[in-house]
């Protein structure tokens, strides 16, 4: 039998496909899964359902385990911990209270500026410079107060930051966002978009990402880089739901997502070729 396909996202069409809330429980669509060459599987599928497709299929895309697993800012300082990936020193703690009582006992870990950042909330909207004790009673309770809250030590950026997107093993889109000397370099908050410029830091940008993908079993998402001095990248965030601006908005996106799965499947047939 030929090698064939199986695909759960309507936008990416396959041998065979199914819809993303068909049962699995079917005998014969199990069977399907586990005959199948590998299985596309969209991005916002539920992580039990995830759980149970890759448990029959022997090849999928995209992984999305680290998705459903390093979600919030603080399970991703673990992973960089984990793998010892460049990143801010940071202290973690549970809720807001905890962060005051250590603040009272212990007073600021290291000279002002520090940053501090809610678990959750994208375009820089939990993330809050902090000059003097008085920023942190400020903007402690603009962050849920059940949520995990970070604090860090500040990172020298020269006012721009370095937005990686990876999709799949070799294809990457890159671009700085410049913020003109303000503390945010988010585009939704002013920033502008440099595809050209500093390429060396680019490039090295790129390759420590897809290096981190490697280790990590990424394939699609957005990592926030910043360049203080010559040495390795420091690794900010990782965005599974990342803003499509600087890709060419949603169409470009769609572009490099198929593209990615495109190289995906016949990386797949060839694997199968040479058996």
């Amino acid at each position: 039998m030929a090698p064939y396909f199986v695909s759960f996202y309507p936008q990416v069409p396959m041998e065979e496909n199914l819809s993303v809330f068909q049962p699995l429980d079917v005998p014969e669509v199990r069977k399907l899964l586990k005959e199948a060459a590998g299985v596309v599987i969209p991005r916002y599928i539920l992580p039990s359902r995830y759980e149970t497709i890759i448990k029959l299929a022997k090849h999928w895309f995209p992984r999305l385990r680290a998705k459903h697993v390093y979600e919030g800012k603080t399970r991703q300082i673990m992973l960089f911990r984990e793998l010892n990936i460049r990143h801010p020193e940071s202290l973690l703690f549970e809720g807001s209270a905890e962060l005051l009582r250590y603040l009272n006992d212990e007073g600021m870990p290291w000279e002002y500026p520090l940053v501090l950042k809610g678990d959750l909330g994208g375009g820089g909207s939990a993330v809050f410079p902090i000059y003097c004790q008085e920023d942190v009673s400020r903007h402690i309770g603009k962050i849920p107060s059940d949520q995990p809250v970070l604090l860090q030590r500040w990172v020298e950026h020269g006012g721009k930051d370095l937005r990686v997107v990876t999709y799949g093993q070799d294809l990457a889109v890159s671009y700085f966002r410049v913020g003109g000397g303000q503390f945010y370099n988010n585009v939704c908050r002013g920033g502008r978009m440099d595809h050209d410029g500093w390429p060396e830091q680019q490039a090295k940008g790129i390759a420590a990402s897809q290096a981190l993908c490697r280790r990590a079993g990424i394939d699609i998402a957005g990592f926030d880089l910043m360049f203080p001095d010559e040495g390795e990248p420091v690794f900010v965030e990782i965005n599974f739901n990342f803003g499509r601006k600087g890709l060419g908005g949603f169409a470009g996106h769609r572009k490099y997502e198929f593209e990615a799965v495109r190289k995906w499947r016949e990386r797949r047939l060839r694997e199968l070729s040479s058996e």
